[in-house]
């Protein structure tokens, strides 16, 4: 029978997936549209081209097949691309996937932090983790994220268990966590390290001879480096990469990036400090640091925050680039901020703060409780009003056109900023370009290549002589102030 904490806690999970179905069927062109687009469209491709995993095909590849080189392992895609088979092509089955994903990693992070630290701190953890506008949000997008987390934490909670238990099925669980974790998200292998704090506090040196930690990590890594080494190869059919997987490459940017003082300002602050924790969990992550710094049995959260706060040196061009890449803080971060909280009058006590100083203490810590809610409720709602949710309908609204006019096999020019968000939505291949570089000479080379159709939603961008090049010159499909569609 299920313990009252346990109850709580899938209530909160439960009350977290319900508040996510809403807007499930909105178009995938929320922040970071270019990535649900580019995702959803590989999920398309398995369905339309066969369910093959190893060969990944993207849109914006002009006459080719558009095989991705140098990408992760496109687990979330082809499971959203069975759903396909099943129930159609829906984007909201993507979202499931993602919800669903979040669903069970944070049932996984309370019962690690309710292992480590307690239930009362595990709860308080599940509701920030729930409820942290960025997990929110990143948890019903059309991209992997949300499974990279759940894979994630698995595997640590799954380690943990086996390091302490042993049993050869807690052995196969954390090893195919940690595999899928490594092939959803290559930069996840940063988190060895607060598994190598488990081997370590446990063997000491002898870890070095333990077969199983061996077989583990041969395991786990060996498919890893398989799938990156044919990554590579498909980089090679027709030249087109989606990453870049080199290690040179990623230390060039670090060298690049981790000198100036803007890159520590936009990553630690505006992502991590304000959009990420949204201060006041911020201010409550660096107390639960403070707090646990001494205690041994929360050192395995403190190296998981570090493990992520290295990788975030290690990747600089993607984290610098890509909001999404910070959100993996938040699930340790959480851990600390569920301690703070649910100890903070405990800590005044041992730290024997009295008098006017505790009444003051004990105010902010009531105020900041209480306005975490409210904060997240704000950001959260803020995503889904009207004026936001409707600027980026037209490039849905051209694109069905688009797909509704062209025949099957005719080719695409998508004009926006340089995303895949028209050709997706257009259902067609292509080629993305740059509203800020578009030219008659890049568009008329395209065509001599073979593209079929131009659509833009970039007007005001667009140079003014090129438009009316285009209109002069070429039949005009639609052209309205939100989009333009011309036939070449």
């Amino acid at each position: 029978m299920l313990n009252k904490n346990t109850i709580y806690a899938i209530l909160i999970i439960l009350a977290g997936f319900l508040a996510r179905l809403i807007n499930i069927t909105q178009p995938i062109l929320e922040a970071a549209g270019w990535r649900q687009c580019y995702t959803a469209s590989v999920a398309r491709n398995f369905y339309y081209n066969g369910m093959n995993i190893f060969y990944p095909q993207t849109l914006n590849s002009g006459t080719t097949e558009g095989y991705i080189g140098g990408s992760e392992f496109n687990i979330y895609p082809f499971a959203v691309a069975i759903l396909y088979k099943f129930f159609g092509i829906h984007e909201y089955l993507g979202r499931l996937v993602s919800i669903i994903a979040f669903c069970g990693g944070a049932f996984f992070l309370y019962k690690l932090t309710k292992k480590y630290a307690g239930n009362t701190t595990g709860l308080i953890t599940l509701l920030f983790y729930t409820f942290n506008p960025c997990i929110f949000f990143y948890s019903r997008t059309f991209q992997p994220e949300s499974t990279m987390l759940f894979f994630s934490i698995t595997m640590l909670y799954f380690f943990s268990e086996w390091i302490g238990r042993a049993g050869w099925w807690r052995f196969a669980l954390m090893t195919l966590c940690a595999t899928l974790a490594f092939l959803t998200k290559l930069p996840t292998i940063c988190l060895g390290l607060p598994l190598l704090y488990l081997c370590l506090k446990k063997y000491k040196l002898n870890f070095l001879t333990q077969w199983k930690l061996w077989l583990f990590a041969v395991l786990s890594l060996i498919l890893t480096f398989m799938w990156y080494k044919h990554a590579t190869y498909l980089a090679t059919i027709h030249g087109l990469s989606q990453s870049n997987l080199s290690f040179s490459t990623n230390m060039d940017y670090a060298i690049r990036y981790l000198p100036h003082l803007s890159f520590y300002k936009k990553v630690f602050f505006t992502e991590v400090f304000e959009k990420d924790l949204i201060y006041i969990g911020g201010i409550f992550l660096v107390l639960g640091i403070i707090f646990t710094i001494k205690k041994k049995e929360l050192r395995y959260m403190h190296y998981w925050l570090l493990a992520i706060i290295i990788y975030f040196f290690l990747a600089t061009d993607e984290v610098w680039r890509h909001t999404y890449y910070t959100i993996p803080i938040i699930a340790p971060a959480s851990v600390l901020i569920g301690y703070a909280i649910s100890n903070s009058i405990k800590l005044l006590t041992i730290y024997n703060v009295i008098g006017i100083r505790r009444i003051v203490l004990q105010s902010l810590f009531v105020i900041m409780v209480v306005t975490l809610p409210f904060i997240s409720y704000h950001k959260i709602t803020g995503r889904y009003s009207a004026k936001r949710l409707e600027k980026d309908y037209p490039v849905e609204i051209a694109g069905r056109i688009v797909d509704e006019t062209a025949l099957e096999n005719d080719l695409v020019i998508g004009c926006i900023w340089g995303g895949p968000e028209l050709l997706y939505y257009c259902n067609r291949r292509g080629w993305i370009m740059d509203s800020n570089v578009c030219s008659i000479k890049r568009i008329e080379r395209r065509r001599q290549e073979g593209a079929d159709y131009f659509v833009t939603t970039k007007q005001d961008v667009i140079d003014s002589s090129v438009l009316d090049y285009l209109r002069d010159k070429y039949e005009v499909i639609r052209a309205t102030n939100e989009y333009l569609i011309v036939k070449l």
